[in-house]
C-alpha cells in the first residue's frame, strides 16, 4: 500500500482523533475512507483527506451541526461557507451575551451573600448613599400589603410570566421587590401593587423602566416579611424627626431569598429604602 493511504487508525493517531469519531463521519456521510482494496476489503483514506478533516474540526468549533457540516462538504461554495460563517458567528454572539448575562447574575448573587454578613442589625435605621439605578416594573393586580401571606409571591410569579411572555432575560430575575407610591408613602397609605427588577443598559428596552436617582436614602434591614409595615411607619417617623424631606418612591428591595426554611421560617433579608433631603 503507498505511503499516501492509511488506515483508520493511523488516519486517527495522525489527527489526534478517535477511531469512534472517524466512524461516525462515515457513517453520517461527512468524511469517507478514499480506497477500497479490492482484495482484502480494506478501507483507506488518503493523506490529503487530512485537510478536510481540519476543516471538519474547524466548523465544529465554530458550533456548526454535522448535517450543517455535511451540507456544506456535499455543495461547497466559497459564497455558501462565508454566509453560514456569519451565521453562526451571530449565533455565538447571542450565546456569548447569554453567558454574559448569567455571569452578572453569579457575580450579582455572590455580592448580595458577603454584604449578608456585614449588615446592620435588623430594624435599625442607617443613612446610606446609593448610586444611581435602572429598575423594570410591572403593575399588579395584588396589593402586597392587603395579601401579607403570599402577596410577594404571587407578584414575582406575575412578573416571571411578564418576563417569559416578552421573552425577556430570566437571568435578571432576581432581587425582586415592590415599591410603594411617594404620595402615597406620605400619606401613611400602605399600598403597593408594583414590582420591579434591577436591569443594565444589556436589558432590553422597556416603556416600563425607571430610574432610581442617585441619592441619600434613609435604609432599615429586616428578615421577617411581617414586620414590613411596622419598619415603614419606623422610617416615616424618623424623616419627620430629622425634619427631612421625601424625595422618591419607598423602595422594598429584597437583598437575598434562598428559599431555604430554617425552624419553619423562610430565610428571607429585605432593604426598604427612602430617598431623603434636607429641608432647607
Amino acid at each position: 500500500m503507498k505511503n499516501e493511504y492509511l488506515t483508520i487508525g493511523q488516519m486517527a493517531k495522525l489527527n489526534n482523533v478517535s477511531t469512534q469519531k472517524l466512524r461516525l463521519y462515515d457513517k453520517r456521510n461527512i468524511l469517507k475512507p478514499e480506497f477500497l482494496d479490492e482484495k482484502n476489503g480494506y478501507r483507506y483514506y488518503h493523506i490529503e483527506q487530512c485537510d478536510q478533516l481540519d476543516l471538519i474540526y474547524t466548523m465544529q468549533i465554530c458550533g456548526m451541526t454535522l448535517n450543517q457540516i455535511k451540507n456544506q462538504l456535499n455543495e461547497y461554495s466559497p459564497d455558501k461557507l462565508r454566509n453560514s460563517l456569519i451565521n453562526q458567528e451571530t449565533i455565538l454572539k447571542q450565546k456569548i451575551e447569554q453567558l454574559n448575562r448569567h455571569l452578572r447574575t453569579v457575580k450579582h448573587l455572590e455580592s448580595n451573600l458577603n454584604k449578608m454578613s456585614s449588615l446592620p442589625p435588623d430594624g435599625q435605621i442607617v443613612m446610606e448613599y446609593l448610586p444611581e439605578r435602572k429598575i423594570d416594573t410591572l403593575k399588579t393586580d395584588v396589593d402586597l400589603f392587603e395579601r401579607s401571606d403570599y402577596g410577594y409571591e404571587i407578584m414575582m410569579r406575575e412578573f416571571k410570566s411578564y418576563m417569559i411572555k416578552h421573552n425577556l432575560p430570566l437571568s435578571y430575575f432576581f432581587n425582586v421587590g415592590t415599591i410603594i407610591k411617594k404620595s402615597d408613602f406620605k400619606n401613611q397609605n400602605y399600598h403597593s401593587k408594583t414590582v420591579f427588577i434591577f436591569v443594565d443598559n444589556n436589558y432590553p428596552k422597556r416603556v416600563t423602566q425607571q430610574i432610581l436617582p442617585e441619592n441619600m436614602y434613609m435604609t432599615l434591614y429586616s428578615d421577617n416579611p411581617k414586620d414590613e409595615i411596622i419598619y415603614a411607619k419606623k422610617l416615616f417617623q424618623e424623616i419627620q424627626q430629622r425634619d427631612l424631606i421625601i424625595a422618591g418612591d419607598y423602595i422594598c428591595e429584597v437583598i437575598f431569598n434562598p428559599a431555604i426554611k430554617t425552624k419553619n421560617r423562610v430565610s428571607l433579608k429585605y432593604k426598604i429604602q427612602v430617598p431623603v433631603v434636607n429641608n432647607i
